[in-house]
């Protein structure tokens, strides 16, 4: 089964860990991985907060803040308004595709992936975050493709507006699904404040050694980014040439949102990758997206012509 639903970068980073020769004594301090996290993101250790995973750091931090209301720019990660709910916010979904100016409340939380899931486009956000910043909301970005990009980060903004949070999630760009790593980038003062209600003791010693390797390859973003690219390029036009597509969504990660003509059936064209051994992505499940669009996760060229196979057949 070739798997194009998920989310994983297909590019591995050049690492090779014995996990027998791993100290499992816990630096509970993690001062290694902090420091090339630091380097990486080109921001001071102080301004990092680590979490035992993606779920785990978004609902401590919906908790930390405690604030009533959330609006949420959607479709975006189910995970944020599933965290939401569960801890009585009053949330309101923004189709950022319709009304990305809807107006949100004073003093709530504001929840914007950028690159935003599931098509991947990046957005110029300096409008939002001076409305934003109007209503004295706290942002929360969630920068977990934006290592696909090679544009401007909301990092750069953490110093200039003291409410300005940023979460990723590792596992996604560095290749394994098993890895319970995620982080918070906001000012000293925040994280400090964030730090004084986490556990110290949190992660892994595997998955930590795995990360530290991972971000020593200092190539591997370079090479990631660029396959990745020239595939999202290859995958586009084999959907283009069908005739079968209404639109593709301008993705900057390595994920494409697409929309089916109205007469196409949905639903046999996913039998029909099911029966060649392809898994594609239903997005019913998603705010404002339904049955026609569906959702490819970019994979390597020999998996990419077994799609085309398919839909050159449909």
């Amino acid at each position: 089964m070739i798997d194009f639903s998920c989310s994983s970068n297909f590019i591995k980073p050049n690492i090779s860990i014995d996990y027998n020769e791993v100290n499992i004594i816990k630096d509970k301090s993690y001062k290694k991985l902090l420091s090339l996290i630091a380097k990486r993101y080109n921001l001071s250790k102080s301004k990092i907060e680590l979490y035992n995973g993606y779920s785990s750091a978004i609902y401590s931090f919906l908790k930390y803040i405690n604030l009533k209301h959330c609006f949420i720019y959607s479709p975006s990660e189910i995970e944020y308004k599933k965290a939401a709910l569960n801890l009585d916010y009053e949330v309101k979904l923004i189709n950022r595709f319709e009304n990305i100016y809807y107006p949100i409340k004073e003093d709530s939380v504001v929840i914007f992936m950028n690159p935003s899931f599931l098509d991947g486009t990046y957005y110029e956000l300096e409008k939002l975050f001076e409305y934003w910043i109007s209503k004295d909301a706290i942002i929360l970005i969630d920068e977990t493709y934006f290592d696909y990009c090679h544009l401007k980060s909301a990092i750069n903004s953490i110093d200039e507006y003291k409410k300005i949070y940023i979460i990723k999630d590792f596992s996604k760009y560095f290749s394994n699904e098993l890895l319970d790593i995620a982080s918070i980038f906001s000012n000293e003062e925040n994280i400090n404040k964030i730090r004084k209600s986490e556990p110290s003791n949190k992660l892994s010693v595997y998955n930590v050694k795995y990360l530290e390797e991972s971000l020593k390859d200092e190539k591997f973003k370079n090479i990631s980014n660029s396959i990745n690219i020239k595939n999202r390029i290859e995958l586009e036009n084999s959907f283009f040439a069908t005739g079968i597509v209404d639109i593709i969504y301008q993705s900057n990660t390595n994920s494409l949102l697409i929309k089916l003509k109205d007469e196409i059936d949905t639903n046999r064209l996913k039998e029909n990758f099911l029966k060649s051994g392809l898994k594609i992505e239903s997005c019913e499940i998603y705010d404002f997206l339904d049955e026609k669009y569906i959702n490819i996760y970019i994979k390597s060229k020999d998996n990419i012509q077994e799609l085309k196979k398919v839909l050159d057949a449909f």
